[in-house]
């Protein structure tokens, strides 16, 4: 599984990550998080908490919502939501 196949599965099953500041934490309903793909986020996690941090709108905690804050970074060739990177308020 690539990295974008994880973060695509990871939304389709409602998984919410988040980085505290010290490790990634994972929200998502029961059952969700199998051996094996704890084992595949294991793998990912540098790659994922990155994403978590740029504020990257592939691992958005509320997509919908924060949909209307959204912008291109040029720095980072990529759409960041303002709201995951605190930058405004949610």
């Amino acid at each position: 599984m690539t990295l974008d196949e994880l973060i695509t599965h990871l939304r389709e099953q409602e998984v919410q990550v988040f980085d505290d500041g010290k490790a990634l934490k994972l929200h998502a309903p029961k059952g969700v998080i199998t051996p094996h793909l704890l084992e595949t986020i294991t793998l990912y996690s540098a790659d994922i908490q990155y994403l978590v941090r740029l504020g990257d709108v592939r691992v958005c905690t509320a997509r919908w919502e924060h949909r209307p804050v959204w912008k291109y970074s040029q720095m980072a060739h990529t759409f960041v939501c303002r709201a995951c990177r605190k930058e405004i308020a949610a």
